[in-house]
Parts: structure tokens; sequence; C-alpha cells
């Protein structure tokens, strides 16, 4: 950066008493040194002068009043004085950023940070960096883009990991209610396990019951060796008479031959209070859960698609757009076997530019003659667990294609603050946008007086921002305004603007129009899933 003339000795935040709270000194310079200067200070100035400089014999005094306290340059006498007014109100400009008061406490709160300002506005040796506010502000927030977009990428993979533990949650309640209807259910935990117990130990499998195979070199029995097995299994009356019929027991080691202490008290306190044994109602077999039907979706349809787009845009504050990606996937989940065999068949109205890919096992030529979704091998179906057989990606660089407009236009009323019109607009009256939530940054510290407003806000005093949020738009109120006041005049200081929003419908107009089975072409029902979604949405 370009160094300029020489301008700043010290720079300091006092009160009106010549206290010192901040001071920045840019020569070699004692303490006492100083506190004196800063001492003396309010005695040069009177009550009514209209001066914004004070010279003593050896230096110079260039102040603000910032409420009850005083911004001051210590300068030498030799300095242009232009540049030292235009230097005090910089200063004065940052220390408005960092302060949301101006107060001695909230001075002494943020002194660290106001010393980290001052190095980057004045560097050692009394020279003014060429920085300008905009600049200040970005090296103080030290952000990056590829930070935001880490932390975007992190907040969405829990977003997915939640949504995915919550559709197997789903799965597993359908499956259930499933087996309920079809057999009875199961009631899980430690009855499941002694059934399945009373069942082995009816076929002679497991435990010292095996016989002659003995340990674990002999060979044992069990009811998963023969289906004849299976069938005497279903036909015993309970388990319970099944365990009788298979002979005395062994004379091996058995556990829980004897009672203990706890399970003699609670016999006889059952005893003395009437109370009788539970019996279990009869349950299906663990092993015939193969038996029962395959479990559809939770939307109730075998076949499940879901359509995710991902929207990164960057514009300019003049209408110029940067950058506008849309990244997009097809998930398949079947959830019937015997519908496997099918072909997802899509529109043929999306985007001219888009630029798709295929899952290796897809039959690309189908697709691109087709424009239709089916496996290489006619004879192999989809598997049952969800996958991704579509991906694409669409770009442009023309303004139209931005789906919302958001202009900026601050107007400053000369006397130290701004009016400001924020403004949107649906370019494309095709989507219906949902959950919009607009954030305008705004300068100072004084949080702004908002008036006329499409949809609410709220202000975030500690990211200095107004949150716009309108719940719905569409064609029927495509346009909006939000007026606000800051007692600013840093027009600089509303960007960047971002926003946040979702759509049911892509923003490619990448759909699907219908799936057909292979064998013979008929139409097959499905559940859909869709929509596009905002990653980064910027306008600075």
């Amino acid at each position: 950066m370009a160094l300029l003339g020489k301008v700043v000795l010290a720079a300091s935040i006092c009160t009106k008493t010549g206290k010192a709270i901040v001071s920045r000194q840019f020569f070699e310079m004692p303490r006492s040194r100083i506190e004196g200067l800063l001492a003396s200070f309010p005695k040069l100035i009177g009550t009514g002068d209209q001066h914004t400089f004070v010279e003593t014999e050896s230096v110079r005094y260039v102040y603000q009043p910032l409420e009850e306290l005083f911004m001051v340059l210590v300068t030498n006498k030799q300095s242009n004085i232009l540049q030292d007014i235009d230097t005090l109100h910089l200063f004065a400009r940052v220390v408005s950023e960092q302060c949301r008061t101006m107060d001695e406490k909230e001075v002494a709160k943020n002194a660290f940070n106001l010393l980290s300002v001052f190095d980057e506005l004045v560097a050692v040796g009394g020279y003014r960096e060429s920085v300008t506010l905009a600049q200040i502000r970005t090296i103080t927030e030290m952000e990056s883009h590829e930070e935001r977009v880490q932390a975007e990428i992190a907040k969405q993979k829990e977003r997915d990991a939640k949504e995915e533990l919550n559709r197997k949650a789903r799965m597993l309640d359908q499956q259930k209610r499933e087996m309920q209807k079809k057999g009875g259910g199961y009631s899980g935990g430690m009855s499941s396990f002694s059934g399945m117990a009373s069942s082995i130990s009816a076929f002679g499998g497991g435990g010292s019951s095996g016989g002659s195979g003995g340990g674990y070199g002999g060979r044992q029995t069990t009811s998963y060796e023969s289906s004849s097995s299976y069938d005497d299994y279903r036909s015993s009356p309970t388990p319970a008479k099944a365990s009788a019929a298979a002979g005395p027991p062994s004379k091996g080691m058995q556990l829980g031959a004897k009672k203990s202490t706890a399970n003699a008290l609670f016999e006889s306190l059952k005893n003395e209070e009437g109370l009788h044994d539970v019996v279990d109602p009869p349950r299906a077999s663990p092993h015939m859960v193969s038996a029962v039907a395959p479990i559809t979706s939770p939307t109730g349809e075998a076949v499940q698609l879901d359509i995710e787009e991902r929207m990164i845009m960057n514009a300019n504050r003049d209408g110029g757009l940067s950058k506008l990606e849309v990244k997009g996937t097809l998930s398949l989940k079947v959830s019937d076997p015997s519908k496997g065999g099918i072909r997802i068949v899509l529109k043929n109205n999306h985007e001219s530019n888009v630029q798709f890919q295929t899952h290796p096992n897809v039959d690309k030529a189908l697709f691109s003659e087709e424009n239709t979704i089916g496996n290489k091998d006619k004879s192999r179906p989809f598997p049952t667990q969800s996958i991704v057989i579509l991906r694409w990606r669409y770009s442009s660089k023309d303004e139209a294609a931005i789906p919302l407009a958001i202009n900026c236009w601050p107007s400053p009323t000369g006397s130290g603050s701004c009016d400001v019109n924020i403004e949107y607009e649906l370019q494309n009256t095709s989507l219906e946008l949902r959950d919009v939530v607009i954030s305008i940054p705004y300068p100072g510290g004084t949080p702004p007086s908002v008036g006329d407003a499409e949809g609410s806000y709220r202000i975030d005093k500690q990211k200095r921002s107004i949150e716009w949020e309108i719940p719905f738009i569409d064609a029927s109120n495509r346009s909006g305004v939000l007026e606000f006041s800051v007692p600013s005049e840093d027009v600089s200081g509303f960007y960047p603007i971002s926003a946040k929003f979702h759509s049911v419908k892509t923003l490619t107009n990448v759909e699907v129009d219908r799936v057909v089975s292979v064998a013979d072409g008929a139409s097959v029902s499905f559940a859909k899933n869709g929509g596009f979604e905002v990653e980064e949405y910027l306008v600075v």
C-alpha cells in the first residue's frame, strides 16, 4: 500500500477530563508524555468553539466528539491539516463500527480490536495507510469465502444425516406396522430372544442338547438345516410343548437351576398378593419374517424418486451476474424387489445447457436418445437401497437466469444519515419461493429505523444486519420493498446482501414424467419429492 504524508503521532480516545481510555502511539513516546498531552487537551478547547483542531507550541490536536468522549489525533504542526481531518473522520467511523455505544466501559471492552484497527489505518512512523472503510471492515472480519463454503457443507451434511435418520425411523415404524398386520407382530427385546431360544431347543440345537456333536468341534443340528424342521416348528402348538417333546434334559451344566434369594422373595410376595404370571400371546416365529410381503415406502409407493438441486449465485450490486451454478441429483429407492424392473422417463423441457452424468449401470444411449433412465441389462432390476442414478450441472452468466433479483438503493441525506430501499423481484414467475430470508448488513453501531416492509423483519444487533423474512413469493407477490434509515452515509456498508430460500420446483426444470415397467411398458405408480435450495446467494 502506498504511504502518504506524515500525519499522526498518536491516536487516542479520552474522556472530557482528559483521561486516556485507549491510546496508540506511532513514535517512541513515554506513557507520561502522552498522558500529559491528553490531560492538557481539555483545557485548550473552549465550550463554544466550532473548530476541530487546536495547536500548542509543539503539537496539534485534531479532535471529534463521540457523545461523552473525544477521538483525538495528536499530530506535528507540519502535517497537512486537511489530511488530518480526513484521517480523523476515518478513525471516528471505525470506532463506531467496533463499539455499540460510545461510553468508557464499551471502549475499554473493545480496546484490543480498536488498537488492531488503528494499526491498519496508520503505520509505525506516523504514515497513514491508503485504505478505505470497506477494506478495514474486511480485514477485521477475517472471513473467507472458502470458510463459509466449508461451514455450509458441514451444516448440509448434518441436515442430510438427520433427514436420513428420520427416513429410516419412518421405515422401521412402517415395517413394524406391516408385520403386525401380516403376522401378529413381534415384541422384540428379551421376549423375542426367549422365543428364539425355545425354537432352537425344540430341534436339538445349541447348548448341551447338541448330542454327540459336543463342544465347538462337533456338528450342531439347528432349525436352519432343512425345511422339514421349519415345517415341524410351525406345526407345533407352542414352543413350550415343542421343548417338552424334545426329551429329558441333559445332565450338563444348567444355568438358573437354583433360585436366587431375590427370586424366592419375589415368589413369596406373589403368592401373598395373589398375583399371576402374565402369559404372552402366541407370536410369529422369527423365521417367518421372510414370508411377509415386501414393505413399501412411508409414502405408500414402492418406487420413490427424490430430486435435489443446490444453487450458488454471486451477483454484482449494479445488476451484473458473476456466477450462477446449479448442481442436481436424482435418487431412486425401490422398496418392493418385484418393482425393480422399471424405466424412468424425464420431461424434455429442461434448460438446454444442462450437463448430465448418468450412473455407470444406466444405459447411456437410451438416456441420450429417449431421455429415459434404465439399466443396461434389461433383466437386471434396480437395487432396493437408495441410489443416485443421475447427476447434472447448470451454469449461466445471463442476468435473466437469476430467480430472485435483489437491489439496494441507498440515498445519503448529506446530514450524516442514509435512507435505503431494498427491493426484490421474482424474475422466474413459474417458481414458488418459500421461507425467504434476505440479510442486509448496516454500517455503524446504531440500529436502523425501519419503515414500510413486505412480510416481517428483525434486527440482529450482534451481526449488525436486518433479517427480512417473506414466507412465500410467487407471481402474486413477485416484488416487494423494505425501507429503512441509518445514521451513516457509508453506502458500501450495506453489502454483501445474502439470501436463503427453497422451492418445491426445480430451477432447471428437470422433472420426472412417468415410470414404466420394462416387461410390458405399463405405467408404474411412484412417489416424488423435489425442488431446489440455496447454498449461497450473495449480492456484492
